[in-house]
C-alpha cells in the first residue's frame, strides 16, 4: 500500500500565503491611512481645555485570531483660538510632535476628580493626549487579553504599522480586565520612539509614596543622561464628611405615604411651596452631596519642595491653588415620577381592561330602567332652566374597579371639579386670566392650574403612588364619567378656557372646549325654543280673542281663485324679506338703488378640533380638487350664508353678496372712458367657478328654517366616546405635556421660594424652550421627552447640590446668601468646582490674591485630621530634551511618568522616549 501512497500529495504547505498576521497589519494600516495619522495637526492646548473639549471617536472591527478586534481612533476637538505660548516661540526641533507636546504640557495634567461615563478617555486624563488610536477585544469584558504572547502580538503590530505609514500619533492595547485601565503603547518620531508603559502595586514600598523616592525612580528609568531638573506637577485630594439633607416624600393627597416616618441621618428641612400642583417632591433618603479639596502646585522645580515620609511641603495651607469639588447623588420624586410616567406610553391595553365595560354609567346609572321614559320625556326639564345646579352625585364613583376606595377617588374628583363640590372644594379655579404666565403661541399645553394640567399631574401621581396603571385608570374613568353627568345636565366644564377649540393648546384642552361649546349651543337652542313656544302662544291666545269677537259678523263668499290671480301673490311671499340682521351702513343694491342692503342672520361658525381639521385635510386631500364631495365640504358654510342673504335681500345679485362677504374681491378699476367702477375679481369671474356654482344652487331660505351646520348633541357625544374609549398609551400621550408644563411650573415655584430662581433661571428657560419644540413637533407618534426628563432630573440634583453647599458654608451664621449664590454661580459654570485659594505671587513673593472665606470655613475642618482625610496624591514628573536642536539625532526627546498614590496602592503610568539613531 505504500506504493500506492504519492507523496507529491502530502506535506504541501504554501509559503507564499499571507500569515494572520501580516493580514491584520495591513487591515490596520488602511485604516490609519483613513484616519491621517500621518499628519502631525492640532493647535497648543489652552488649560484644562483638554478636559471640556468636545472628542471626535472612530472605530472599526478587525478579524484577527478568531477574535474580533476593535480599533479606536480618539481625537479633541479644540473650540478656543490657538494662541503662542511664551517660551514656545523657539520650539523648532524637527523630532517634537504634537505627542511630545501634549506631554510636556503641565496645562492639562490634572483634570476634575469628579468623573462619570461621559467624559474623556483614561489615556487622555493620564497623558494629556490629544490624539491616540487604541486596540482593544470587542468584547473586553468576558475575552480580555491575558497573557504576554497576546500583548507583545499587537504591540509588535502597531509598531511595524505605525513605521510603515509614518504614524505621529500613539497606539495603545488594552490588557487584563478593562475596568482596571492598563495600557501599553508606542509612539513614533523622526529618530525616536516613546514607550508607554503602566503598572499598579497593592502595596507599594513608603519611599515611592513621596516625590524623593518617585523622583529617583524617574532617573533611574531615563535611558540617557539628562543635565536638566525636572519638573513637578502635584495635587493633592482630600474628602469631607458627606452632606446629606433630608426632604421627605410629599404626595398630594397622599394617604399615609409620606416618609416623615424614614429615619435617617441628616438634617430635615420642607421644600416650601406656594402654589398647590398635585404632583410629588422630595428627595430620596440616600441623596447625599460629596466634597472634594483639590489642592495643586501646578509646576515646581524637583528642588524646590520636599517631600518624605519624615516631611512634606505639600500642605493645603502652602497650595497655590484650591478648590472645592462637588459630588451629588441626588434622587428626586418628581423626576422619578415622571420617569415612571413615561412607561405608560408602551402599554396597549384598553381602559375597559381595567374598570369593565359600561364604566361610563349611562345605563346602569340611570334612574329610569325603562327607555321610553327617556323617550318621552320633556326636552326643556326644569333643571335647565336655572343657571346652575349641582346634579346627584350618587353613583359618581360606585362601582369604578381600581385600588383607590370610594372616598379617596371623590377628594381627587373635589379637586378636578371644585365647582361640583362646593362643601368640600379647597381648590378652586381662579377668576382672573392666566395669560401673563401662560403663551399659547409658546408651548401646546394648557393654562397652569386649568382642569387640564391638574387631571394630568394627577394622572402622573397616581400612577406613581396611587396604584400604578390601575390607579390610573380608575381616575380616568370616574372623570369621564363626570364629563358625561356635566353634557346630561347642561353644565359647563369648570376649568377650561372659554371659546372655540384653540389649536395652540393641547388636544385634550380642544376637546373639554369643544364640550362647552356644545352646552353653550344647546342651552341656546332651548332658550330660543321656549321663546318661540311662548310667542306662538301669545299668537294662538290672540288667535282665540280675535275669533270670539267674530262670531257675529256677515262673511261673503269669495270669488274663486284664478289661474292668474295665484302667480303675483307667490311672487310677494317670495320677494318678502326674512332673517335680517342690520343695515351695511349706507349701502344699496346694485339693481335697486333705493333698497339698502341688508346683513343677513347667519349660522354660527362650527368649532373644529385639530384632529377634525386633520381628517378633513386628509379626505379633501384623497378627494382631489375637482371631487364634488371635496367641493361640498368645503363650501357648507358658504351655502349656509348665501341662502340667508337672499333670504334677508330678495331682490340682490352675487354682486352685492361679494360686496359684504369679501370686500376685496369687488374690486375699484377704470373702463376704457376713465370713469371709476367696481367690478368682481378675476377669481370670482373665472367659469366653473366655485362662488358661482354655489350661488346658482343656494335658495332664499333664512337660518331659521336652515340645518344646523353644528349639531351640538352629535358632536359632544363624539367627546365622550373619544376620551371613553382611549387605552392607556393614547391617555399618555394626551397628558405627558401639561403634566411637564407643571413640573417645570412647580419647579420655578420651589426655586422662588427658595430665593434661587436667578441661579437656574438660564436652565429653566432651556427646560421651557426643549418642551416647546417637542409639543409642537408635527408627528402622530408619542412626544420622546427622555432628554428633557434628564435635564429636568439634572436641574433638580443641581439644586439639591446647592442646598448641601449651603448647609456646608455655614448658611446663615457663617456666610450670606449673596456670597454663596456667587460661589455656586461658579460651581455651575467650571464642572461643580468652585477655586477656595488662588496665590499669584510677584517677583518678591506678595500673595496678590489669598483665600475667600469659604476657605477660612472648610480649613478647621482640615486640620482636624489631615492624615484621614487625604485620599490621594498625584504627582507628574517631566523631563524635555534641548527642543531647540535642529539636527536629527540631538533631541533627547521628553520623558514623562505619573505616580498616583491612593493609600498603600501605586500606580506607575510612564512615558519613556529613545533614541532610534544607530550612531
Amino acid at each position: 500500500m505504500a506504493e500506492e501512497i504519492d507523496d507529491n500529495d502530502f506535506y504541501r504547505e504554501n509559503f507564499s500565503a499571507d500569515s494572520d498576521w501580516e493580514v491584520f497589519n495591513a487591515q490596520l494600516g488602511e485604516l490609519l491611512q483613513k484616519w491621517e495619522v500621518a499628519v502631525d495637526v492640532g493647535v497648543p492646548l489652552q488649560p484644562e481645555e483638554l478636559f471640556h473639549c468636545k472628542w471626535h471617536v472612530e472605530s472599526q472591527t478587525l478579524d484577527m485570531l478568531r477574535n474580533s478586534i476593535a480599533v479606536d481612533y480618539y481625537e479633541a476637538q479644540p473650540t478656543n483660538t490657538p494662541t503662542v505660548v511664551a517660551g514656545e516661540e523657539g520650539s523648532t526641533c524637527l523630532q517634537r510632535t504634537n505627542c511630545h507636546h501634549d506631554l510636556m504640557c503641565s496645562w492639562n495634567s490634572f483634570g476634575p476628580p469628579i468623573r462619570n461615563s461621559s467624559e474623556l478617555h483614561t489615556l487622555a486624563r493620564i497623558y494629556g493626549l490629544r490624539r491616540f488610536v487604541l486596540m482593544h477585544p470587542v468584547h473586553a469584558a468576558s475575552n480580555y487579553m491575558k497573557s504576554t504572547s497576546e500583548f507583545n502580538f499587537f504591540l509588535s503590530a502597531a509598531a511595524v504599522v505605525a513605521a510603515e505609514v509614518s504614524s505621529v500619533v500613539p497606539i495603545f492595547v488594552q490588557l487584563y480586565d478593562p475596568k482596571w485601565n492598563f495600557y501599553t503603547g508606542v509612539a513614533l518620531a523622526p529618530a525616536l520612539r516613546t514607550n508607554f508603559r503602566l503598572i499598579g502595586l497593592e502595596q507599594a514600598p513608603p519611599e515611592c509614596r513621596y516625590l524623593t523616592g518617585l523622583v529617583t525612580l524617574f532617573r533611574d528609568k531615563l535611558p540617557s543622561a539628562y543635565t536638566e531638573e525636572a519638573r513637578v506637577s502635584v495635587r493633592t485630594t482630600y474628602t469631607l464628611d458627606a452632606v446629606r439633607i433630608r426632604m421627605p416624600l410629599y404626595v398630594p393627597f397622599d394617604h399615609g405615604l409620606s416618609s416623615e416616618d424614614i429615619a435617617i441621618d441628616g438634617d430635615v428641612e420642607q421644600l416650601d411651596v406656594q402654589h398647590f400642583y398635585a404632583l410629588p417632591h422630595g428627595y430620596a433618603p440616600e441623596s447625599s452631596t460629596e466634597s472634594y479639596l483639590v489642592y495643586t502646585w501646578p509646576e515646581l522645580s524637583e528642588s524646590v519642595a520636599f517631600d518624605s515620609e519624615q516631611r512634606t511641603d505639600f500642605l493645603p495651607s502652602k497650595a497655590p491653588l484650591g478648590k472645592i469639588y462637588l459630588s451629588v447623588e441626588a434622587f428626586s420624586y418628581l423626576s422619578c415620577c415622571l420617569q415612571d410616567y413615561q412607561a405608560v406610553g408602551k402599554v396597549e391595553r384598553s381602559l375597559e381592561s381595567y374598570v369593565g365595560r359600561n364604566f361610563s354609567g349611562i345605563s346602569s346609572g340611570a334612574e329610569r330602567t325603562n327607555p321610553l321614559d327617556k323617550l318621552t320625556e320633556h326636552k326643556l326639564t326644569s333643571r335647565r332652566e336655572r343657571n346652575y345646579e349641582l346634579p346627584s352625585q350618587a353613583g359618581l364613583t360606585k362601582r369604578l374597579p381600581g385600588p383607590m376606595t370610594e372616598s379617596e377617588l371623590t377628594e381627587l374628583l373635589v379637586y378636578l371639579f371644585p365647582d361640583m363640590h362646593p362643601e368640600m372644594a379647597l381648590f378652586p379655579y381662579a377668576k382672573q386670566s392666566f395669560k401673563e404666565k401662560f403663551d399659547p403661541m409658546r408651548i401646546k399645553s394648557a393654562v397652569a392650574d386649568s382642569l387640564v394640567c391638574r387631571l394630568s399631574c394627577l394622572l402622573a401621581t397616581c400612577h406613581a403612588h396611587l396604584g400604578s396603571l390601575e390607579g390610573m385608570a380608575q381616575l380616568w374613568a370616574a372623570f369621564t364619567r363626570q364629563l358625561r353627568l356635566l353634557w346630561d345636565n347642561s353644565l359647563s366644564v369648570p376649568g377650561v378656557a372659554p371659546g372655540f377649540p384653540d389649536t395652540r393648546t393641547c388636544l385634550l384642552h380642544q376637546k373639554l372646549q369643544m364640550l362647552n361649546v356644545c352646552v353653550e349651543r344647546r342651552l341656546q337652542r332651548e332658550a330660543l325654543g321656549r321663546r318661540k313656544q311662548q310667542q306662538q302662544k301669545v299668537v294662538e291666545e290672540q288667535l282665540l280673542t280675535d275669533e270670539d269677537e267674530e262670531d257675529d259678523v256677515e262673511f261673503f263668499d269669495c270669488d274663486e281663485p284664478t289661474s292668474a290671480s295665484g302667480s303675483p301673490t307667490k311672487a310677494v311671499l317670495s320677494l318678502k324679506p326674512e332673517g335680517r340682521l342690520k343695515r351695511l351702513g349706507q349701502e344699496h343694491l346694485l339693481d335697486e338703488p333705493e333698497e339698502f342692503l341688508y346683513i343677513p342672520e347667519t349660522q354660527e361658525p362650527v368649532p373644529k378640533t385639530e384632529d377634525q381639521l386633520q381628517d378633513d385635510a386628509e379626505v379633501m386631500l384623497k378627494l382631489g380638487p375637482g371631487s364634488g364631495l371635496s367641493t361640498q365640504m368645503m363650501c357648507t358654510s358658504l351655502l349656509s350664508d348665501m341662502e340667508a342673504f337672499k333670504a334677508a335681500n330678495p331682490r340682490g345679485k352675487m354682486e352685492d353678496f361679494i360686496r359684504w362677504y369679501s370686500p376685496k374681491d369687488w374690486e375699484q378699476v377704470q373702463n376704457e372712458s376713465g370713469e371709476t367702477v367696481h367690478q368682481l375679481s378675476v377669481r370670482m369671474t373665472t367659469e366653473g367657478n366655485t362662488w358661482q356654482k354655489v350661488w346658482h344652487q343656494a335658495q332664499p331660505t333664512p337660518v331659521a328654517r336652515q340645518r344646523r351646520l353644528f349639531d351640538d348633541t352629535n358632536e359632544a357625544l363624539k367627546v365622550l366616546h373619544y376620551l371613553e374609549t382611549r387605552n392607556m398609551s393614547e391617555i399618555y400621550g394626551l397628558t405627558i405635556i401639561p403634566t411637564l408644563h407643571t413640573a417645570i411650573l412647580k419647579l420655578i415655584d420651589i426655586y422662588s421660594n427658595a430665593h434661587v430662581e436667578d441661579l437656574f433661571s438660564s436652565h429653566i428657560e432651556q427646560l421651557l424652550n426643549e418642551l416647546c419644540r417637542v409639543s409642537r413637533a408635527h408627528t402622530n407618534e408619542l412626544p420622546n421627552v427622555r432628554n428633557l426628563l434628564d435635564d429636568l432630573a439634572e436641574l433638580e440634583r443641581r439644586f439639591y447640590q446647592f442646598k448641601c453647599f449651603e448647609r456646608l458654608a455655614g448658611y446663615p451664621k457663617c456666610s450670606s446668601l449673596t456670597e454663596i449664590k456667587r460661589q455656586f454661580e461658579e460651581i455651575l459654570k467650571n464642572d461643580n468646582s468652585c477655586t477656595i485659594v488662588d496665590k499669584k505671587r510677584g517677583a518678591a513673593g506678595d500673595v496678590l490674591c489669598s483665600s475667600g472665606s469659604l476657605y477660612d470655613i472648610l480649613s478647621p475642618k482640615l486640620e482636624e485630621d489631615i492624615s484621614n482625610r487625604l485620599i490621594s496624591k498625584d504627582y507628574v514628573i517631566r523631563l524635555d530634551g534641548d527642543t531647540k536642536s535642529t539636527e536629527k539625532g540631538l533631541y533627547l526627546g521628553p520623558q514623562f511618568m505619573r505616580a498616583i498614590v491612593t493609600g498603600d496602592k501605586l500606580r506607575l503610568c510612564g512615558a519613556f522616549t529613545e533614541s532610534t539613531t544607530f550612531v
